[in-house]
């Protein structure tokens, strides 16, 4: 099987001790691996004792169970050094699963004998590293073996009718990425530009003509406020409670954005290329799914989205701070909290798909005139 990730892959590390915001006390539901559970049910001593009372009792199967929070919601295994104590006591080889991998996250394409990763954006240090980077966005190749070779068998038929897709929108994804790495358009011109493309390529998907399409610069005429985005959005459900309020707050700063937004765009210019990047990270992490339901548009709506709300948010942050510039923590940190409430929601990210086809300000039209 083949293995491809961006090349910033291979520099992330988890900082520990040194993160703001550990995931270990974000108010996560933390699954237990079944190989990982076994382990710890086994574990003797105190610190033994102190795993299984820490664990869901649960006893179906089918089902992961998982660690139970403590009262301030954090991780018991998190201790006032912000270190993981299954880490120090046992090592990192002990970890469950979800812990060795996070933030990283996984696509296998088993059809075509490829598994995709990537970080995701709501790590500080993930977000740092996707934010900063300069250079034009690439990948990296390797052959791995993966025990999904041995467990996965299609018919040929799928597989061709699935390797066509995949090729498709392979090629489609590259033409995105390329574009928003070279296009001397403003990145917002971009993004509408994207976005009518993703209309174009919905339409060929729906009809099964898969024909090759051009991102055209359009000329959108309409004006829409951004309001109906951001109540949109706060309506989703919440991770953290506080989440929909601080939504609710910056929403009634909307008549500043636009009479503002130019003199915010000249003096955080940096932002312009920490949205890029945010763009290509959502269509590299998402567009691709679409091999699986046939749907793209929901998946470039979600980068548009995205972008233009974290751009808002960046804004309200810069109108708060009474300073020129925003710094590069104050975006992490906005980026972060957003991923952690949108991404990190399957819930989220479904109704947002289905919504995405239902709702007027998520509409193509809508979009286009913000």
């Amino acid at each position: 099987m083949i293995f491809r990730a961006p090349k910033y892959y291979k520099e992330f590390h988890c900082i520990a001790d040194n993160c703001k915001d550990s995931c270990c006390e974000a108010g996560w539901e933390i699954d237990i691996d079944k190989e990982t559970e076994y382990y710890y049910r086994e574990v003797e001593g105190e610190f033994g004792n102190k795993l299984r009372e820490s664990i869901t009792n649960e006893n179906n199967p089918e089902e992961s169970v998982h660690f139970i929070l403590r009262e301030d919601k954090k991780c018991p295994f998190f201790n006032e050094n912000k270190l993981c104590d299954i880490y120090t006591k046992l090592g990192e080889e002990h970890l469950c699963q979800i812990c060795k991998d996070h933030p990283r996250f996984y696509e296998w394409f088993e059809f075509a004998g490829v598994k995709e990763a990537g970080v995701g954006l709501c790590c500080e240090e993930a977000a740092r590293i996707i934010l900063s980077q300069v250079d034009k966005f690439s990948c990296y190749e390797e052959n791995i073996y993966d025990v999904s070779d041995d467990i996965i068998s299609y018919s040929q038929d799928n597989k061709e009718d699935d390797m066509r897709l995949y090729n498709y929108l392979f090629s489609a994804r590259e033409k995105i990425i390329n574009y928003l790495d070279t296009s001397n358009n403003k990145l917002n011109n971009k993004l509408k530009n994207i976005l009518w493309y993703g209309q174009t390529l919905q339409q060929n998907i729906d009809n099964d003509l898969l024909d090759d399409e051009e991102i055209i610069d359009i000329d959108s005429k309409i004006k829409t406020n951004i309001n109906p985005i951001i109540s949109y959005m706060s309506s989703l459900e919440p991770n953290d409670e506080k989440w929909p309020n601080y939504l609710r707050n910056c929403s009634e700063l909307s008549d500043t954005y636009y009479k503002k937004i130019a003199e915010f765009e000249y003096n955080n210019p940096e932002v312009e290329n920490y949205l890029k990047n945010i763009a290509i990270y959502f269509i590299w992490r998402y567009f691709l799914k679409g091999v699986f339901d046939g749907d793209v548009l929901s998946e470039i709506k979600l980068m548009y989205v995205s972008c233009n709300v974290l751009k808002y948010l960046f804004f309200c942050k810069w109108l708060e701070k009474e300073e020129t510039t925003l710094t590069l923590d104050n975006c992490i940190n906005i980026v972060k909290k957003y991923s952690e409430e949108v991404e990190y929601s399957e819930d989220n990210l479904v109704d947002f798909a289905n919504d995405s086809y239902d709702l007027e300000c998520l509409e193509t039209n809508y979009l286009l005139g913000i």
